[in-house]
């Protein structure tokens, strides 16, 4: 018996893709925004809902801190270093940090990267 699909908005083309995916961690854990970029602060995706937030300069912001917290637009930022298929990357969440989701986001991010 087939598993019914569990993702409701999903995309073929990678970036579309990147970005629902996500926005739905962003939505299932609770955070006000969240964003993929590269070493040198490159966004790859990111996610803030209906919020006013440029999750491309808190990503960057994020990246080049080397930082594991900080202070941006009266927020705390929380970063984590994560590697999806060898590549350095940077993950960076606004809001409450319940614990390490890096680990948890790398397969979904390698899957759709990989395609």
């Amino acid at each position: 018996m087939r598993k019914p699909e569990r993702r409701k908005r999903r995309s073929e083309k990678a970036h579309l893709a990147l970005n629902l995916y996500l926005e739905a961690i962003r939505e299932r854990e609770g955070f006000k925004a969240l964003a993929i970029t590269t070493d040198d602060g490159f966004l790859v995706a990111g996610a803030a809902g209906h919020r006013d937030c440029d999750v491309e300069w808190m990503g960057a912001l994020g990246a080049s801190s080397r930082r594991q917290t900080l202070e941006w637009e009266d927020e705390t930022l929380h970063v984590q270093r994560l590697e999806v298929n060898s590549v350095p990357m940077f993950l960076t969440l606004m809001g409450s940090r319940k614990k390490s989701i890096a680990p948890s986001l790398i397969p979904g991010l390698e899957r759709i990267l990989a395609a």
